[in-house]
């Protein structure tokens, strides 16, 4: 039972501690432009698709005679990729035999294991490397034994592009070969229509109900909301355990526990820190819930149902579980140590605990709830990560949820009893460097 002297000996310390830190420039700084990188991480690519597509020329030379009217009736039909994609196919007024024996001989030299290099002929490649043409689709005539079309330009990377490329010219080639063999036209359109292809709706399901998302969202959010709750950790973590080593080597911390014991000097330091890291994160939810209620910046509807206030409660309570659970194991390390250089040796195996949410990551994604992930996210010093990111992908079932807080609680209070034991020790040995044999020892002294 703590006296009244000693609540004022630590609650000072906690206040010390604070104050160091909330006082920096650098809290200052990371505080108001961590958001703003956040933000343009988020936002920025988002704002170039919109306003940053030109219009692009794409001409076709149909050597087969069969594809290009059918593919600029679909191409001039689609509102979306005129005004969104800004892509406009042109046909060429002259095909010159030239490319279809070029093609053709390209076709042959790969079936049997020939270069990978195509040759255009000048003129084709003027009008690309010119500006021009922004890229130039070849259709050769034999398009319907082998399936190829070939696609050249100087950026190959327009996903859009490529995909409406690829499924309007297999449209168009499955109506055909429909028609040459069904005389019956009704059976044509019936047999179109069952090989359609499908334009799905993604929707989360949630208790508050139904939103639309996509699954390119949800993963990238999920890594994105990760990486911050990991840099958070690891950065206030290594913060604490330099912030002992210093103290140590500077002889700082004998005249602090000249004044208090060295437990309230242990919990003082965590706890100062973390309100400090806690006033950080609250600055950064209050700015988002400002922004994003009153401004959507062009944001995919789909990123706003992401950030839920019930996603930003459970933020700061695996902030908390993981702060108290990783700055104990930083500050254990940093009371051990004398020098950076064996600081960075014992905190590795921490940092690598961190880490390993993230090789997992694709796998929680996926299937959140298989019994792997399930038994993972409970793991205490995996929870804070892995059971968050779960939440963020698909949450579970709440008795899953508390039973992780309540695991992970359990597991910092034994964390923080060994911890301070170590660190009465530790805080005090100067010299060589402990082994994790001698460290051991430490939690058994009285």
């Amino acid at each position: 039972m703590k006296t009244g002297n000693e609540k004022m000996k630590i609650m000072a310390i906690i206040f010390r501690e604070y104050r160091q830190i909330v006082k920096k420039k650098s809290f200052i700084i990371a505080t108001i432009l961590t958001p703003v990188l956040m933000a343009a991480f988020i936002f920025i690519p988002m704002l170039l698709t919109k306003i940053g597509r030109q219009e692009k020329i794409i001409k076709i030379v149909d050597y087969s005679d069969i594809i290009k009217d059918d593919f600029l009736k679909i191409s001039s039909n689609d509102e979306y990729l005129r005004k969104k994609l800004k892509l406009k196919f042109v046909t060429d007024t002259k095909s010159f035999s030239e490319q279809d024996s070029l093609l053709r001989n390209y076709d042959k030299g790969k079936r049997n294991g020939g270069s990978d290099e195509f040759k255009l002929t000048d003129n084709y490649k003027n009008e690309i490397l010119d500006k021009k043409i922004d890229g130039l689709l070849l259709i050769p005539k034999d398009i319907v034994e082998t399936r190829r079309i070939y696609f050249c330009a100087q950026n190959i990377s327009d996903f859009e592009l490529n995909r409406f490329i690829n499924s309007s010219v297999k449209k168009i080639l499955s109506s055909k070969i429909l028609k040459e063999k069904i005389s019956d036209p009704e059976i044509v359109g019936i047999v179109e229509k069952a090989t359609a292809d499908i334009k799905p709706d993604l929707f989360v399901v949630k208790e508050k109900g139904t939103t639309k998302s996509s699954s390119g969202t949800a993963y990238m959010m999920s890594i994105f909301m990760l990486t911050i709750l990991f840099s958070i950790l690891m950065g206030y973590g290594q913060l604490i355990m330099r912030g002992v080593i210093e103290e140590k080597n500077n002889r700082i911390v004998e005249v602090l526990i000249s004044s208090t014991n060295t437990q309230n000097l242990f919990y003082g330091k965590i706890i100062g820190i973390g309100l400090a890291a806690l006033t950080q994160v609250g600055i950064w939810l209050l700015m988002g819930w400002v922004l994003m209620g009153k401004f959507t910046f062009g944001i995919d509807k789909s990123i706003l149902n992401f950030l839920t206030p019930e996603l930003g409660v459970y933020f700061v309570v695996f902030f908390i579980i993981g702060y108290f659970m990783y700055s104990i194991l930083f500050s254990i390390v940093g009371a051990s140590v004398n020098t950076d250089q064996e600081a960075q040796q014992y905190s590795a195996p921490i940092t690598y605990l961190l880490i390993i949410p993230f090789m997992i990551g694709i796998m929680v994604t996926q299937n959140p709830n298989t019994p792997f992930v399930i038994v993972a996210s409970l793991f205490p010093l995996f929870t804070p990560t892995l059971m968050f990111m779960r939440i963020s992908v698909a949450t579970p079932a709440f008795s899953q949820i508390f039973l992780s807080i309540i695991i992970s609680i359990g597991f910092t209070v034994l964390l923080a009893w060994i911890g301070a034991k170590i660190f009465r020790v530790g805080i005090l040995m100067y010299g060589k460097k402990p082994s994790i044999k001698e460290i051991i020892k430490w939690t058994k002294y009285k």
